[in-house]
Protein backbone atom coordinates (compact mmCIF):
# COMPACT_ATOMS: atom_id res chain seq x y z
CA UNK A 1 0.00 0.00 0.00
CA UNK A 2 2.79 3.01 0.94
CA UNK A 3 4.27 1.80 -2.51
CA UNK A 4 1.07 2.83 -4.18
CA UNK A 5 1.11 6.08 -1.52
CA UNK A 6 4.24 7.17 -2.80
CA UNK A 7 3.46 6.82 -6.67
CA UNK A 8 0.29 8.61 -6.32
CA UNK A 9 2.40 11.88 -4.16
CA UNK A 10 5.27 12.10 -6.94
CA UNK A 11 2.75 12.10 -9.75
CA UNK A 12 3.31 8.95 -11.22
CA UNK A 13 1.40 7.86 -13.74
CA UNK A 14 -1.53 5.34 -12.17
CA UNK A 15 -1.72 2.03 -13.39
CA UNK A 16 -4.68 -0.26 -12.40
CA UNK A 17 -4.08 -2.93 -9.39
CA UNK A 18 -6.75 -5.42 -8.64
CA UNK A 19 -8.29 -5.48 -5.14
CA UNK A 20 -6.32 -8.80 -4.43
CA UNK A 21 -3.13 -7.64 -4.94
CA UNK A 22 -4.25 -3.71 -3.48
CA UNK A 23 -5.31 -5.08 0.09
CA UNK A 24 -2.78 -7.58 0.33
CA UNK A 25 -2.21 -8.25 3.87
CA UNK A 26 1.16 -6.40 5.03
CA UNK A 27 1.18 -7.71 8.90
CA UNK A 28 -0.11 -10.86 10.69
CA UNK A 29 -2.59 -8.83 11.90
CA UNK A 30 -4.04 -8.25 8.77
CA UNK A 31 -4.30 -11.81 7.61
CA UNK A 32 -8.41 -12.56 7.24
CA UNK A 33 -9.38 -16.19 8.84
CA UNK A 34 -5.84 -17.43 9.92
CA UNK A 35 -5.84 -16.28 13.53
CA UNK A 36 -4.33 -19.82 14.80
CA UNK A 37 -1.50 -19.53 12.13
CA UNK A 38 -0.44 -16.32 12.43
CA UNK A 39 -0.47 -16.29 16.64
CA UNK A 40 1.90 -19.42 16.34
CA UNK A 41 4.14 -17.63 14.04
CA UNK A 42 4.03 -14.60 15.90
CA UNK A 43 5.24 -16.46 18.85
CA UNK A 44 7.41 -17.90 17.22
CA UNK A 45 9.27 -14.78 16.38
CA UNK A 46 8.91 -13.54 19.51
CA UNK A 47 10.77 -16.76 21.60
CA UNK A 48 13.46 -17.26 18.62
CA UNK A 49 11.85 -20.70 17.57
CA UNK A 50 12.60 -20.71 14.15
CA UNK A 51 12.58 -23.55 12.43
CA UNK A 52 13.82 -24.62 9.31
CA UNK A 53 11.00 -25.91 6.95
CA UNK A 54 7.74 -25.01 6.84
CA UNK A 55 4.33 -26.85 5.31
CA UNK A 56 1.38 -24.29 4.38
CA UNK A 57 -1.57 -26.33 3.02
CA UNK A 58 -5.06 -25.50 2.53
CA UNK A 59 -7.50 -24.18 0.11
CA UNK A 60 -6.66 -22.10 -2.56
CA UNK A 61 -6.84 -18.18 -1.93
CA UNK A 62 -7.12 -17.91 1.69
CA UNK A 63 -3.71 -16.58 2.40
CA UNK A 64 -1.10 -18.92 2.26
CA UNK A 65 1.67 -17.09 0.38
CA UNK A 66 0.58 -14.12 1.59
CA UNK A 67 1.60 -15.57 5.05
CA UNK A 68 4.76 -17.01 3.43
CA UNK A 69 6.02 -13.65 2.71
CA UNK A 70 5.06 -12.07 5.86
CA UNK A 71 7.36 -14.58 7.74
CA UNK A 72 9.94 -13.75 5.25
CA UNK A 73 9.58 -10.46 6.27
CA UNK A 74 9.34 -11.11 9.58
CA UNK A 75 12.54 -12.72 9.56
CA UNK A 76 14.60 -9.99 8.25
CA UNK A 77 13.34 -6.99 8.86
CA UNK A 78 15.71 -3.97 9.54
CA UNK A 79 13.26 -1.68 10.63
CA UNK A 80 13.17 -2.30 14.39
CA UNK A 81 16.17 -1.29 16.65
CA UNK A 82 16.62 -5.09 18.07
CA UNK A 83 19.01 -6.82 15.40
CA UNK A 84 16.80 -9.86 15.29
CA UNK A 85 13.45 -11.11 13.49
CA UNK A 86 10.46 -9.23 14.88
CA UNK A 87 6.28 -10.32 15.17
CA UNK A 88 5.73 -6.63 13.71
CA UNK A 89 7.58 -5.96 10.30
CA UNK A 90 7.62 -2.17 9.95
CA UNK A 91 6.89 -2.13 5.89
CA UNK A 92 9.39 0.36 5.21
CA UNK A 93 12.74 -0.89 5.61
CA UNK A 94 14.31 -2.01 1.86
CA UNK A 95 14.05 -5.50 2.88
CA UNK A 96 9.85 -5.19 3.33
CA UNK A 97 9.82 -3.24 0.82
CA UNK A 98 11.11 -5.79 -1.96
CA UNK A 99 9.85 -8.89 -0.22
CA UNK A 100 6.73 -7.33 -0.45
CA UNK A 101 7.48 -6.30 -4.62
CA UNK A 102 9.32 -10.04 -5.12
CA UNK A 103 12.69 -8.31 -5.74
CA UNK A 104 14.30 -9.83 -2.65
CA UNK A 105 17.22 -11.69 -3.92
CA UNK A 106 17.18 -13.52 -0.75
CA UNK A 107 14.27 -14.53 -0.78
CA UNK A 108 13.44 -16.44 -3.67
CA UNK A 109 9.84 -17.89 -4.58
CA UNK A 110 10.35 -20.78 -6.87
CA UNK A 111 6.84 -21.67 -8.78
CA UNK A 112 6.84 -25.61 -8.61
CA UNK A 113 4.45 -25.97 -11.17
CA UNK A 114 6.50 -25.14 -13.88
CA UNK A 115 9.73 -25.87 -12.44
CA UNK A 116 8.54 -29.84 -11.56
CA UNK A 117 11.98 -31.52 -12.96
CA UNK A 118 15.11 -32.59 -10.49
CA UNK A 119 16.97 -30.13 -12.83
CA UNK A 120 15.17 -27.25 -11.83
CA UNK A 121 15.16 -27.57 -8.39
CA UNK A 122 19.00 -27.88 -8.39
CA UNK A 123 19.70 -25.40 -10.21
CA UNK A 124 17.31 -23.54 -8.01
CA UNK A 125 17.82 -24.73 -4.64
CA UNK A 126 20.31 -27.55 -3.81
CA UNK A 127 23.47 -25.66 -5.81
CA UNK A 128 22.30 -22.22 -4.07
CA UNK A 129 21.47 -23.42 -0.79
CA UNK A 130 24.86 -23.65 0.83
CA UNK A 131 25.85 -20.11 -0.15
CA UNK A 132 25.90 -17.00 2.54
CA UNK A 133 22.52 -14.58 2.14
CA UNK A 134 23.44 -11.16 -0.01
CA UNK A 135 21.92 -8.79 2.56
CA UNK A 136 19.43 -10.01 4.64
CA UNK A 137 19.53 -11.96 7.84
CA UNK A 138 18.01 -15.44 6.17
CA UNK A 139 17.78 -16.95 2.72
CA UNK A 140 14.54 -17.59 2.59
CA UNK A 141 12.81 -20.31 -0.41
CA UNK A 142 9.11 -20.08 -1.00
CA UNK A 143 8.32 -22.90 -2.92
CA UNK A 144 4.05 -22.59 -3.81
CA UNK A 145 2.69 -25.48 -5.06
CA UNK A 146 5.34 -27.89 -3.98
CA UNK A 147 2.57 -31.18 -4.65
CA UNK A 148 3.62 -30.31 -8.42
CA UNK A 149 7.20 -31.63 -8.14
CA UNK A 150 8.42 -34.69 -9.40
CA UNK A 151 9.41 -37.85 -7.25
CA UNK A 152 13.20 -37.55 -8.57
CA UNK A 153 12.70 -33.72 -7.07
CA UNK A 154 11.35 -34.62 -4.29
CA UNK A 155 14.08 -36.81 -3.52
CA UNK A 156 16.84 -34.00 -4.40
CA UNK A 157 15.24 -31.81 -2.26
CA UNK A 158 14.91 -34.26 0.80
CA UNK A 159 18.61 -34.26 2.51
CA UNK A 160 18.44 -30.78 1.76
CA UNK A 161 14.99 -29.86 3.69
CA UNK A 162 16.36 -32.22 6.66
CA UNK A 163 19.93 -30.71 7.34
CA UNK A 164 20.09 -26.79 5.94
CA UNK A 165 22.23 -24.45 6.71
CA UNK A 166 21.19 -22.27 9.80
CA UNK A 167 21.01 -19.27 7.49
CA UNK A 168 18.25 -20.62 5.61
CA UNK A 169 14.42 -21.28 6.26
CA UNK A 170 12.05 -23.57 3.59
CA UNK A 171 8.69 -22.31 3.36
CA UNK A 172 6.59 -24.95 1.12
CA UNK A 173 2.81 -24.32 0.23
CA UNK A 174 0.50 -26.42 -1.45
CA UNK A 175 -3.08 -27.15 -1.83
CA UNK A 176 -3.20 -30.82 -2.27
CA UNK A 177 -1.22 -32.16 1.08
CA UNK A 178 -1.84 -36.07 0.43
CA UNK A 179 0.69 -35.34 -2.73
CA UNK A 180 3.36 -34.59 -1.21
CA UNK A 181 5.37 -37.17 0.46
CA UNK A 182 5.42 -37.86 4.66
CA UNK A 183 9.77 -38.13 4.00
CA UNK A 184 9.07 -33.89 3.06
CA UNK A 185 6.08 -33.43 5.03
CA UNK A 186 7.77 -35.41 8.56
CA UNK A 187 10.28 -32.95 8.29
CA UNK A 188 8.09 -29.64 8.57
CA UNK A 189 6.12 -28.07 11.10
CA UNK A 190 3.02 -27.72 8.80
CA UNK A 191 0.28 -25.59 9.23
CA UNK A 192 -3.48 -26.09 7.93
CA UNK A 193 -5.06 -22.82 6.60
CA UNK A 194 -8.51 -23.26 6.83
CA UNK A 195 -10.95 -22.34 4.48
CA UNK A 196 -12.35 -18.51 5.56
CA UNK A 197 -15.96 -18.24 7.06
CA UNK A 198 -18.54 -16.10 4.65
CA UNK A 199 -19.70 -13.94 7.38
CA UNK A 200 -15.49 -13.78 7.87
CA UNK A 201 -15.25 -12.67 3.88
CA UNK A 202 -18.55 -10.50 3.71
CA UNK A 203 -17.36 -8.23 6.43
CA UNK A 204 -13.88 -8.15 4.57
CA UNK A 205 -15.74 -7.10 1.57
CA UNK A 206 -17.61 -4.31 3.34
CA UNK A 207 -15.25 -2.65 4.47
CA UNK A 208 -13.01 -2.79 1.14
CA UNK A 209 -16.16 -1.34 -0.65
CA UNK A 210 -15.44 1.72 1.50
CA UNK A 211 -12.32 2.25 1.34
CA UNK A 212 -12.93 2.28 -2.53
CA UNK A 213 -15.89 4.29 -2.04
CA UNK A 214 -18.46 1.75 -3.58
CA UNK A 215 -21.69 1.21 -2.52
CA UNK A 216 -22.03 -2.62 -1.95
CA UNK A 217 -24.90 -4.15 -0.56
CA UNK A 218 -25.03 -6.52 2.53
CA UNK A 219 -26.99 -8.89 0.77
CA UNK A 220 -24.59 -8.93 -2.34
CA UNK A 221 -21.52 -9.00 -0.07
CA UNK A 222 -23.10 -12.82 1.04
CA UNK A 223 -23.77 -13.48 -2.59
CA UNK A 224 -20.18 -12.48 -3.56
CA UNK A 225 -18.66 -14.27 -0.09
CA UNK A 226 -20.91 -17.67 -0.90
CA UNK A 227 -20.30 -18.17 -4.45
CA UNK A 228 -16.26 -17.90 -3.74
CA UNK A 229 -16.26 -21.09 -1.66
CA UNK A 230 -13.95 -20.11 1.35
CA UNK A 231 -11.35 -18.47 -0.79
CA UNK A 232 -10.97 -14.61 -0.22
CA UNK A 233 -8.76 -14.19 -3.49
CA UNK A 234 -11.65 -15.15 -5.13
CA UNK A 235 -14.01 -12.84 -3.50
CA UNK A 236 -11.96 -9.75 -4.11
CA UNK A 237 -11.43 -10.74 -8.07
CA UNK A 238 -15.59 -11.29 -8.04
CA UNK A 239 -15.72 -7.79 -6.48
CA UNK A 240 -13.48 -5.98 -9.03
CA UNK A 241 -15.90 -7.44 -11.94
CA UNK A 242 -19.29 -6.37 -9.94
CA UNK A 243 -17.80 -2.66 -9.46
CA UNK A 244 -16.76 -2.67 -13.31
CA UNK A 245 -20.41 -3.80 -14.33
CA UNK A 246 -21.99 -1.53 -11.92
CA UNK A 247 -21.98 2.43 -11.90
CA UNK A 248 -20.91 2.48 -8.25
CA UNK A 249 -23.63 0.84 -6.51
CA UNK A 250 -23.20 -3.11 -6.09
CA UNK A 251 -26.74 -4.46 -5.16
CA UNK A 252 -28.54 -8.38 -4.47
CA UNK A 253 -30.01 -8.61 -7.95
CA UNK A 254 -26.92 -6.94 -10.06
CA UNK A 255 -24.31 -9.47 -8.02
CA UNK A 256 -27.17 -12.13 -8.76
CA UNK A 257 -27.01 -11.40 -12.84
CA UNK A 258 -23.17 -10.71 -13.05
CA UNK A 259 -22.64 -14.20 -11.56
CA UNK A 260 -25.43 -16.10 -13.32
CA UNK A 261 -26.92 -17.01 -10.47
CA UNK A 262 -30.34 -19.16 -11.30
CA UNK A 263 -33.32 -17.49 -9.69
CA UNK A 264 -34.35 -18.24 -5.78
CA UNK A 265 -37.88 -19.10 -6.63
CA UNK A 266 -36.94 -21.39 -9.71
CA UNK A 267 -34.32 -23.17 -7.87
CA UNK A 268 -37.20 -23.40 -5.04
CA UNK A 269 -39.27 -24.78 -7.57
CA UNK A 270 -37.07 -27.39 -8.15
CA UNK A 271 -36.21 -28.62 -4.94
CA UNK A 272 -39.96 -28.96 -4.43
CA UNK A 273 -40.73 -31.09 -7.01
CA UNK A 274 -37.88 -33.51 -6.81
CA UNK A 275 -38.69 -34.01 -2.77
CA UNK A 276 -42.28 -34.48 -4.28
CA UNK A 277 -41.59 -36.67 -7.23
CA UNK A 278 -43.56 -34.20 -9.19
CA UNK A 279 -42.29 -34.86 -13.08
CA UNK A 280 -44.80 -32.05 -14.60
CA UNK A 281 -43.23 -29.61 -12.12
CA UNK A 282 -39.89 -30.19 -12.74
CA UNK A 283 -40.45 -30.04 -16.81
CA UNK A 284 -42.02 -26.92 -16.64
CA UNK A 285 -38.61 -25.39 -14.35
CA UNK A 286 -36.60 -27.12 -17.54
CA UNK A 287 -38.71 -25.24 -19.73
CA UNK A 288 -37.94 -22.02 -18.17
CA UNK A 289 -34.03 -23.01 -18.13
CA UNK A 290 -34.33 -23.32 -21.85
CA UNK A 291 -35.90 -20.03 -22.40
CA UNK A 292 -33.93 -17.90 -19.83
CA UNK A 293 -30.38 -19.56 -21.34
CA UNK A 294 -29.60 -20.72 -17.64
CA UNK A 295 -26.69 -23.67 -16.82
CA UNK A 296 -27.92 -27.25 -16.25
CA UNK A 297 -24.77 -27.84 -13.86
CA UNK A 298 -25.70 -24.67 -11.86
CA UNK A 299 -29.12 -25.96 -11.32
CA UNK A 300 -27.83 -29.23 -10.23
CA UNK A 301 -25.05 -27.26 -7.83
CA UNK A 302 -27.97 -25.20 -6.22
CA UNK A 303 -30.28 -28.48 -5.97
CA UNK A 304 -27.39 -30.17 -3.83
CA UNK A 305 -26.72 -27.07 -2.01
CA UNK A 306 -30.14 -26.37 -1.10
CA UNK A 307 -31.10 -30.47 -0.28
CA UNK A 308 -27.75 -30.36 2.22
CA UNK A 309 -29.35 -27.02 4.16
CA UNK A 310 -32.52 -28.79 4.30
CA UNK A 311 -30.32 -31.90 5.67
CA UNK A 312 -28.88 -29.64 8.34
CA UNK A 313 -32.30 -28.28 9.08
CA UNK A 314 -33.35 -31.45 9.90
CA UNK A 315 -30.51 -31.67 12.77
CA UNK A 316 -31.46 -28.31 14.11
CA UNK A 317 -28.74 -26.72 12.44
CA UNK A 318 -28.39 -23.98 9.81
CA UNK A 319 -31.34 -21.97 8.52
CA UNK A 320 -33.90 -22.27 5.71
CA UNK A 321 -32.41 -22.15 2.14
CA UNK A 322 -35.55 -20.24 1.24
CA UNK A 323 -39.45 -20.14 2.25
CA UNK A 324 -41.29 -22.76 3.62
CA UNK A 325 -38.62 -25.25 3.09
CA UNK A 326 -39.37 -26.70 6.17
CA UNK A 327 -42.32 -27.91 4.56
CA UNK A 328 -40.41 -30.91 2.67
CA UNK A 329 -39.27 -32.32 5.78
CA UNK A 330 -42.78 -32.98 6.90
CA UNK A 331 -43.28 -35.29 3.53
CA UNK A 332 -39.54 -37.05 3.78
CA UNK A 333 -37.07 -37.95 6.25
CA UNK A 334 -33.36 -36.93 6.67
CA UNK A 335 -31.69 -40.20 5.17
CA UNK A 336 -33.58 -39.68 2.17
CA UNK A 337 -32.46 -35.95 1.75
CA UNK A 338 -29.25 -37.16 1.92
CA UNK A 339 -29.61 -39.71 -0.09
CA UNK A 340 -31.17 -36.95 -2.49
CA UNK A 341 -27.93 -35.01 -1.81
CA UNK A 342 -25.64 -37.55 -3.03
CA UNK A 343 -27.45 -38.81 -6.12
CA UNK A 344 -27.50 -34.90 -7.13
CA UNK A 345 -23.91 -34.84 -6.32
CA UNK A 346 -22.71 -37.95 -9.00
CA UNK A 347 -25.42 -36.36 -11.73
CA UNK A 348 -23.70 -32.82 -11.51
CA UNK A 349 -20.35 -34.52 -12.15
CA UNK A 350 -21.70 -36.04 -15.19
CA UNK A 351 -23.78 -33.92 -16.73
CA UNK A 352 -20.14 -31.79 -16.83
CA UNK A 353 -18.89 -33.89 -19.99
CA UNK A 354 -22.14 -33.97 -21.64
CA UNK A 355 -23.13 -32.50 -24.98
CA UNK A 356 -27.26 -31.92 -24.18
CA UNK A 357 -26.17 -30.68 -20.11
CA UNK A 358 -30.00 -29.38 -19.96
CA UNK A 359 -31.34 -32.87 -21.35
CA UNK A 360 -29.01 -35.04 -19.36
CA UNK A 361 -29.68 -33.17 -16.19
CA UNK A 362 -33.72 -33.68 -16.74
CA UNK A 363 -33.56 -37.36 -17.56
CA UNK A 364 -31.13 -37.67 -14.95
CA UNK A 365 -33.21 -36.04 -12.05
CA UNK A 366 -36.40 -38.60 -13.63
CA UNK A 367 -34.04 -40.88 -12.76
CA UNK A 368 -32.99 -40.47 -9.47
CA UNK A 369 -36.92 -39.39 -8.55
CA UNK A 370 -38.24 -42.95 -9.79
CA UNK A 371 -35.43 -45.28 -7.70
CA UNK A 372 -34.72 -43.11 -4.84
CA UNK A 373 -37.14 -44.45 -1.68
CA UNK A 374 -37.85 -43.50 1.45
CA UNK A 375 -37.19 -46.21 3.31
CA UNK A 376 -38.52 -44.57 6.84
CA UNK A 377 -41.51 -43.31 5.12
CA UNK A 378 -42.29 -47.03 4.14
CA UNK A 379 -41.87 -48.00 7.42
CA UNK A 380 -43.95 -45.53 9.42
CA UNK A 381 -46.93 -46.86 6.52
CA UNK A 382 -45.92 -50.30 7.96
CA UNK A 383 -46.12 -49.69 11.42
CA UNK A 384 -49.44 -47.91 10.43
CA UNK A 385 -50.47 -51.06 8.84
CA UNK A 386 -49.47 -53.42 11.99
CA UNK A 387 -51.88 -50.78 14.88
CA UNK A 388 -54.42 -50.66 11.99
CA UNK A 389 -54.48 -46.85 11.55
CA UNK A 390 -54.67 -45.91 8.39
CA UNK A 391 -51.59 -45.70 6.12
CA UNK A 392 -50.10 -42.87 4.15
CA UNK A 393 -49.80 -40.39 6.47
CA UNK A 394 -46.77 -37.96 6.65
CA UNK A 395 -43.64 -38.84 7.66
CA UNK A 396 -42.73 -37.42 10.72
CA UNK A 397 -46.01 -39.26 12.43
CA UNK A 398 -43.27 -40.97 14.48
CA UNK A 399 -40.48 -39.16 16.71
CA UNK A 400 -37.00 -40.94 16.28
CA UNK A 401 -37.59 -42.62 19.47
CA UNK A 402 -40.40 -44.90 17.94
CA UNK A 403 -38.95 -45.29 14.56
CA UNK A 404 -37.69 -48.91 13.38
CA UNK A 405 -35.60 -50.76 11.60
CA UNK A 406 -36.48 -52.57 8.44
CA UNK A 407 -35.12 -56.01 8.46
CA UNK A 408 -35.11 -59.51 6.85
CA UNK A 409 -37.49 -62.00 8.97
CA UNK A 410 -34.84 -64.53 10.10
CA UNK A 411 -36.07 -68.44 9.57
CA UNK A 412 -38.26 -69.29 12.37
CA UNK A 413 -36.92 -72.36 14.23
CA UNK A 414 -38.71 -75.56 14.48
CA UNK A 415 -40.36 -74.69 17.32
CA UNK A 416 -39.88 -71.72 19.96
CA UNK A 417 -41.48 -71.44 23.72
CA UNK A 418 -42.28 -68.12 25.27
CA UNK A 419 -40.95 -67.89 28.58
CA UNK A 420 -43.54 -68.70 31.20
CA UNK A 421 -44.45 -65.19 32.75
CA UNK A 422 -44.82 -65.17 36.62
CA UNK A 423 -48.57 -65.41 38.09
CA UNK A 424 -50.28 -62.25 38.45
CA UNK A 425 -52.49 -61.89 41.22
CA UNK A 426 -55.90 -60.38 40.21
CA UNK A 427 -57.36 -57.59 42.24
CA UNK A 428 -60.41 -58.85 43.86
CA UNK A 429 -62.83 -56.27 42.06
CA UNK A 430 -61.63 -57.73 38.75
CA UNK A 431 -62.09 -60.91 40.06
CA UNK A 432 -65.55 -60.88 40.86
CA UNK A 433 -65.91 -58.97 37.86
CA UNK A 434 -65.80 -62.05 35.79
CA UNK A 435 -68.53 -64.23 35.48
CA UNK A 436 -68.63 -67.61 37.34
CA UNK A 437 -68.59 -69.38 33.44
CA UNK A 438 -65.76 -67.87 32.93
CA UNK A 439 -63.64 -68.30 35.70
CA UNK A 440 -64.31 -72.23 36.04
CA UNK A 441 -62.96 -74.37 32.96
CA UNK A 442 -64.57 -73.60 29.72
CA UNK A 443 -64.81 -75.15 26.10
CA UNK A 444 -61.52 -74.64 24.79
CA UNK A 445 -63.09 -73.23 21.28
CA UNK A 446 -65.99 -70.83 22.86
CA UNK A 447 -62.74 -69.14 24.77
CA UNK A 448 -60.57 -69.03 21.81
CA UNK A 449 -63.50 -67.77 19.86
CA UNK A 450 -64.25 -65.37 22.48
CA UNK A 451 -60.27 -64.17 22.19
CA UNK A 452 -60.00 -63.43 18.80
CA UNK A 453 -63.46 -61.11 18.99
CA UNK A 454 -60.99 -59.35 21.93
CA UNK A 455 -58.45 -59.13 19.75
CA UNK A 456 -60.49 -58.23 16.40
CA UNK A 457 -61.76 -55.20 18.56
CA UNK A 458 -58.81 -53.67 19.66
CA UNK A 459 -55.69 -54.98 17.15
CA UNK A 460 -57.46 -55.37 14.07
CA UNK A 461 -53.55 -56.65 12.52
CA UNK A 462 -53.06 -59.30 14.95
CA UNK A 463 -56.78 -60.53 14.08
CA UNK A 464 -55.49 -61.33 10.84
CA UNK A 465 -52.23 -62.83 11.33
CA UNK A 466 -54.10 -65.46 14.20
CA UNK A 467 -56.51 -66.48 10.99
CA UNK A 468 -52.86 -68.44 9.76
CA UNK A 469 -52.84 -70.21 13.43
CA UNK A 470 -53.95 -73.34 13.98
CA UNK A 471 -54.70 -74.18 17.94
CA UNK A 472 -54.78 -76.20 20.18
CA UNK A 473 -54.88 -76.57 24.13
CA UNK A 474 -52.30 -79.32 25.40
CA UNK A 475 -52.73 -78.29 28.66
CA UNK A 476 -54.83 -76.21 31.11
CA UNK A 477 -54.10 -72.11 30.53
CA UNK A 478 -51.50 -73.54 27.93
CA UNK A 479 -52.25 -72.73 24.52
CA UNK A 480 -50.03 -73.65 21.57
CA UNK A 481 -50.43 -72.09 18.07
CA UNK A 482 -49.38 -73.70 14.74
CA UNK A 483 -48.65 -72.24 11.46
CA UNK A 484 -47.51 -73.39 8.14
CA UNK A 485 -43.75 -73.20 7.65
CA UNK A 486 -44.26 -70.44 4.67
CA UNK A 487 -46.28 -68.11 7.14
CA UNK A 488 -43.37 -69.12 9.89
CA UNK A 489 -42.37 -65.17 9.92
CA UNK A 490 -45.87 -64.24 11.62
CA UNK A 491 -44.25 -65.84 14.62
CA UNK A 492 -41.89 -63.22 15.18
CA UNK A 493 -44.25 -60.49 15.13
CA UNK A 494 -46.81 -62.24 17.59
CA UNK A 495 -43.63 -62.81 19.86
CA UNK A 496 -43.08 -58.49 19.72
CA UNK A 497 -47.06 -58.48 20.50
CA UNK A 498 -47.12 -60.93 23.52
CA UNK A 499 -48.54 -58.68 26.00
CA UNK A 500 -51.42 -57.99 23.82
CA UNK A 501 -52.52 -61.46 23.65
CA UNK A 502 -52.18 -62.03 27.04
CA UNK A 503 -54.26 -59.31 27.79
CA UNK A 504 -57.12 -60.37 25.37
CA UNK A 505 -56.95 -64.05 26.35
CA UNK A 506 -57.01 -62.98 29.96
CA UNK A 507 -60.09 -61.17 29.20
CA UNK A 508 -61.66 -64.56 27.50
CA UNK A 509 -60.57 -67.09 29.51
CA UNK A 510 -60.21 -65.45 32.80
CA UNK A 511 -56.93 -66.87 33.86
CA UNK A 512 -53.04 -66.52 32.69
CA UNK A 513 -52.74 -68.30 29.43
CA UNK A 514 -49.39 -69.05 28.64
CA UNK A 515 -48.40 -69.42 24.95
CA UNK A 516 -46.13 -71.01 22.90
CA UNK A 517 -45.87 -70.63 18.89
CA UNK A 518 -44.25 -73.38 16.73
CA UNK A 519 -44.26 -73.92 12.60
CA UNK A 520 -44.63 -77.19 10.99
CA UNK A 521 -44.05 -78.37 7.22
CA UNK A 522 -47.21 -79.52 5.20
CA UNK A 523 -50.70 -78.44 6.39
CA UNK A 524 -52.16 -77.94 9.70
CA UNK A 525 -55.25 -79.67 10.45
CA UNK A 526 -58.56 -77.91 9.49
CA UNK A 527 -59.68 -76.05 6.02
CA UNK A 528 -58.15 -73.13 4.87
CA UNK A 529 -60.07 -69.77 6.29
CA UNK A 530 -61.82 -68.00 4.09
CA UNK A 531 -60.43 -64.28 3.98
CA UNK A 532 -57.47 -65.80 1.84
CA UNK A 533 -57.04 -64.79 -1.44
CA UNK A 534 -55.45 -66.48 -4.51
CA UNK A 535 -52.44 -64.55 -6.50
CA UNK A 536 -51.34 -65.22 -10.19
CA UNK A 537 -47.24 -66.43 -10.20
CA UNK A 538 -45.54 -64.63 -12.59
CA UNK A 539 -42.56 -65.63 -13.85
CA UNK A 540 -39.86 -63.10 -13.18
CA UNK A 541 -38.38 -61.62 -16.13
CA UNK A 542 -34.54 -61.87 -16.78
CA UNK A 543 -32.71 -59.15 -18.06
CA UNK A 544 -30.07 -59.48 -20.89
CA UNK A 545 -26.98 -60.97 -19.96
CA UNK A 546 -24.41 -58.58 -18.79
CA UNK A 547 -26.88 -56.07 -17.39
CA UNK A 548 -25.75 -54.12 -14.34
CA UNK A 549 -28.36 -52.32 -12.07
CA UNK A 550 -26.33 -50.09 -9.88
CA UNK A 551 -28.19 -48.78 -6.57
CA UNK A 552 -25.31 -45.99 -6.20
CA UNK A 553 -24.96 -44.26 -9.66
CA UNK A 554 -28.18 -42.25 -10.84
CA UNK A 555 -28.26 -44.04 -14.03
CA UNK A 556 -29.07 -47.85 -14.87
CA UNK A 557 -27.28 -49.74 -17.89
CA UNK A 558 -28.25 -52.70 -19.80
CA UNK A 559 -31.47 -53.68 -21.70
CA UNK A 560 -34.84 -53.70 -20.06
CA UNK A 561 -37.73 -53.86 -22.24
CA UNK A 562 -38.76 -56.59 -21.08
CA UNK A 563 -39.10 -55.14 -17.59
CA UNK A 564 -41.67 -52.70 -19.39
CA UNK A 565 -44.46 -54.76 -20.65
CA UNK A 566 -45.75 -55.82 -17.51
CA UNK A 567 -48.98 -56.87 -18.93
CA UNK A 568 -47.18 -59.43 -21.88
CA UNK A 569 -45.40 -61.26 -18.79
CA UNK A 570 -48.70 -61.92 -16.95
CA UNK A 571 -50.12 -62.91 -20.45
CA UNK A 572 -47.66 -65.36 -21.31
CA UNK A 573 -47.75 -66.86 -17.70
CA UNK A 574 -51.55 -66.93 -17.45
CA UNK A 575 -51.40 -71.07 -17.14
CA UNK A 576 -48.93 -70.69 -13.94
CA UNK A 577 -50.05 -72.65 -10.97
CA UNK A 578 -52.27 -70.28 -8.30
CA UNK A 579 -49.97 -69.73 -4.65
CA UNK A 580 -52.33 -68.82 -1.60
CA UNK A 581 -51.27 -65.84 0.17
CA UNK A 582 -52.40 -64.52 3.07
CA UNK A 583 -54.09 -61.20 3.46
CA UNK A 584 -51.32 -59.76 5.63
CA UNK A 585 -49.01 -60.65 2.52
CA UNK A 586 -51.45 -59.28 0.35
CA UNK A 587 -51.59 -55.50 2.20
CA UNK A 588 -47.70 -55.54 1.94
CA UNK A 589 -47.41 -56.56 -1.56
CA UNK A 590 -50.21 -53.58 -1.98
CA UNK A 591 -47.48 -50.87 -0.20
CA UNK A 592 -44.67 -51.89 -2.24
CA UNK A 593 -46.27 -52.36 -5.67
CA UNK A 594 -45.12 -55.74 -5.57
CA UNK A 595 -45.64 -59.56 -6.91
CA UNK A 596 -44.88 -62.80 -5.90
CA UNK A 597 -42.52 -64.20 -8.45
CA UNK A 598 -40.97 -67.81 -8.63
CA UNK A 599 -37.58 -68.27 -7.06
CA UNK A 600 -35.00 -68.35 -9.48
Amino acid sequence: MEMFEDAAANGAQKTYTSLANKYRPQTFGEVVGQQAVSKTLTNALKTGRIAHAYLFYGPRGCGKTTSARLFAKALNCTGHPENKPTPDPCGKCPQCREIAASADMDVLELDAASNTGVDKVREAIIDTVALSSGRDRYKVFILDEVHMLSASAFNALLKTIEEPPAHVVFILATTELHKVPLTISSRCQAFRFKPITEEEISSHLLDLAGAENIELDEEAARIIAKYAGGALRDALTILDRAIAFSDGKVGKELAAEMLGLLPQHLVKNAVFAVARRDGPALHKVFETMRAEGFDAVSLLKDLKTAFGEIFYLSLNAGAEPFANAKDILKETSPAFIAALTRKISKLADEVKFSDTPLLSAEVGLFTIMESAVDIESLIARLEALESGAPAGGPHNTNTPAEKKTLTEPAAAPAQSTEPKPQTEKMPAQKAAAIPAAAAAPQDNQAVWAAFKQNIAAQFPFLHDVLQDAEPSFPEENKWLLTFKEKDSFLLDTLKKRIKDLRAAAFKAAGANIDFTFAAQRGQPAGTAPAYRQTAQVIAAPKPAPQAVISDEEPFIAGDYSAWLQPQTQAAAQIDAPAREISETTQKILNIFGGYLTEPV
